[in-house]
């Protein structure tokens, strides 16, 4: 119907298929045909795109969403045009997106603790609700002021909620335009964290949304959207996780010793390469970044002869002393996150395979077992890095070195950049992993690992 009724879109190569989803059956959009690399598949025009500035001019909404961040404004402008009905000209689109999402943001309490209970995703999922509400708490009393143009069964409570998490999920952010939008069809395509899907974005020349194949796609593959968010922020911000995602991560803290009697000499290394007295850094089932192991190095190092040594860029050891100390800090961080589940990783195993899962319960055991893959992972590299320090028995029967070449047990290095990356969290980061400036920031992660 959307590409019947919505004149200048264009996608001939797209259809939709029914297919399996965390939750029953949803709606995917597939290659009609086959579709080269660098393809355009779709073509949305910019006034098919509903932005910040269709809020901010909407009759009802408008002056209220100018003074509102762009998600909140989408958001009202949601709620707005769903009262309409079908007398709203998008109510093509309206009729694609979900009364709500699956979000924790909209979880209650008990739920949090019972099915997030060890997941780092609870404690985010309390701060990024807590917000939502601050924000509602701001909008009610001018909402409340004119019932005439905001009637209270409308602009409830509840509806802003269940507005703001459809908002999350489906805007779409177009790096060019420097603004999100929710778009025909490009808003209900699913998401990939494996750089395996298409890029959206919006080009000025032909002043349009362009959605472009990454790579081949072959009649009947579903067309999905580059994501590169870990887990726990899609199922924050969309109410869904990704089952593979080779993007899933694990912050994972870091921090000098306040006692340290070369505390002051240790800040002074770390802020020359742009690190802070605590960072965190991403942890992957397969990999860990090289700049994880040379800051918990540093951060335990106690002979300063040795910091010329310090590399942010090489796998490089220190002392074996020191080696020992990080690894062991290593695996006792990933004990202590095993053990603050309240159920094992074979207990979810099963509890997964249960047919009758709700969809809430079905998402948050797919979510813990995939930070506990991580976490064992870990620790299995760990134990491999820690044996021929030890001189135990390898899994060959033989004992190793202490001193040999560690680099075997870590199967490739990739070179980093001296500082990581800054992700950006708040809201924005729901949608795509950048700044909204109302909401802060945190330090984040770089990219570069060292393969486990």
């Amino acid at each position: 119907q959307l590409k019947d009724c919505l004149p200048g879109l264009k996608s001939d190569s797209v259809g939709v298929q029914r297919m399996p989803g965390d939750v029953g059956e949803r709606v995917a959009l597939v290659a009609a045909r086959d579709i080269r690399e660098r393809e355009v598949v779709m073509t949305i025009p910019e006034k098919l795109a509903v932005t910040s500035v269709d809020a901010e001019t909407h009759d009802v909404v408008g002056p209220l969403a100018a003074e509102c961040s762009e998600l909140t404004a989408l958001t009202l402008w949601l709620v707005a045009e769903r009262a309409r009905g079908a007398a709203s000209v998008h109510a093509a689109l309206l009729s694609t997106l979900p009364e709500a999402t699956l979000s924790p943001l909209l979880w209650e309490e008990t739920e949090l603790m019972g099915l997030l209970a060890g997941s780092p995703v609870l404690a985010e999922a309390r701060v990024r609700r807590d917000a939502m509400r601050q924000q509602w708490s701001a909008l009610e009393p001018r909402l409340r002021a004119d019932l005439n143009r905001f009637p209270s069964d409308i602009f409830s409570e509840r509806t802003f909620y269940r507005a703001f998490s459809v908002v999350v999920a489906h805007a779409c952010f177009l790096p060019s335009a420097n603004c999100f939008a929710l778009l025909p069809l490009a808003s209900s395509m699913g998401r990939t964290g494996n750089n395996n899907g298409c890029d959206l974005d919006f080009d000025g020349q032909t002043n349009a949304v362009v959605v472009t194949a990454a790579r081949p796609y072959r009649s009947g593959s579903e067309l999905l959207l580059n994501d590169g968010r870990p887990n726990g922020e899609l199922l924050l911000a969309t109410g869904g996780l990704q089952d593979g995602n080779t993007s899933d991560y694990l912050d994972w803290p870091a921090a000098l010793l306040p006692a340290d009697k070369y505390f002051m000499l240790k800040s002074q290394v770390l802020d020359t390469l742009g690190f802070g007295q605590r960072e965190n850094f991403p942890v992957y089932a397969d990999r860990m970044p090289i700049q994880l192991l040379a800051y918990l190095r540093l951060s335990r190092l106690a002979d300063p002869a040795l910091l010329a040594k310090v590399s942010f860029e090489k796998d490089v050891e220190l002392s074996q002393m020191n080696e020992y100390e990080i690894l062991q800090i290593l695996m006792g961080d990933c004990r202590e996150r095993l053990a603050a589940y309240s159920k094992s990783y074979e207990e979810d195993v099963k509890i997964a395979q249960d047919p009758d899962l709700r969809p809430k319960e079905r998402l948050a055991v797919k979510l813990r077992l995939g930070e506990k893959r991580i976490i064992n992972a870990t620790m299995e590299a760990v134990r491999r890095r820690l044996a021929p320090i030890r001189g135990i028995p390898t899994k060959s029967g033989t004992l190793q070195d202490p001193n040999s070449d560690l680099k075997e047990i870590f199967d490739t290095i990739e070179n980093l950049p001296k500082a990581p990356l800054r992700l950006l969290e708040g809201f924005v980061s729901w949608a795509r992993g950048e700044q909204d400036p109302d909401w802060g920031k945190k330090p984040g992660q770089g990219r570069g690992q060292v393969r486990k």
